[in-house]
């Protein structure tokens, strides 16, 4: 039993031999890798962001204003004032309105002038060219705002817009 006995403590502490050992190893080991895994970060330069370029807006051009066309007077046919008298007095009796206001109120939009030109405004009566497509249409004449340069057409046109009451036309110069 002594040997027994012997033999249970020399394992015994051959075993806590080799478990310092074990122990001792792996502390050095631990040292070792401890060294090893120690370090100092080295610092990794990073690329200092460039700021984007702001875009520059560029301007909106502004919109040019569209002229108002003025209508180009197609060559009409010339009347002397003493002519353009004899169309007010025909087409006056011809609607049943005053040769007098006809009269006033060429002298007062035109300055007697068939070839007046004022803001889109033309001819003797200074018709604009809408009202004179409409009043021409509804007296069976040919509609082209040209024709407001022809003293004889605006004289008619003139005298069939008194004639419907259409005196609102000419806000200014009606008496």
């Amino acid at each position: 039993m002594k040997t027994l006995v012997l033999y249970f403590l020399l394992l015994v502490l051959t075993g806590e031999g080799i478990a310092l050992l074990l122990i001792n190893r792996d502390k050095s080991q631990q040292k070792i890798l401890a060294e090893v895994t120690t370090f100092t970060a080295t610092p990794v330069p990073t690329a200092v962001p460039t700021p984007t370029a702001t875009p520059t807006p560029t301007p909106t051009p502004k919109p040019k204003p569209t002229p108002t066309k003025t209508p180009t007077p197609v060559p009409q046919p010339k009347y002397t004032s003493q002519q353009i008298n004899e169309f007010i007095n025909r087409f006056a009796g011809q609607y049943g309105v005053s040769p007098d206001v006809l009269r006033y109120m060429a002298i007062c939009e035109s300055g007697f002038n068939p070839l007046a030109q004022n803001l889109g405004y033309a001819g003797l009566y200074q018709f604009g060219a809408v009202t004179w497509k409409n009043l021409r249409v509804k007296i069976g004449e040919d509609p082209d705002a040209n024709l407001r340069f022809n003293a004889e057409e605006a004289v008619q046109t003139a005298a069939y817009a008194l004639s419907i009451g259409k005196s609102a036309l000419w806000p200014n110069c009606y008496p």
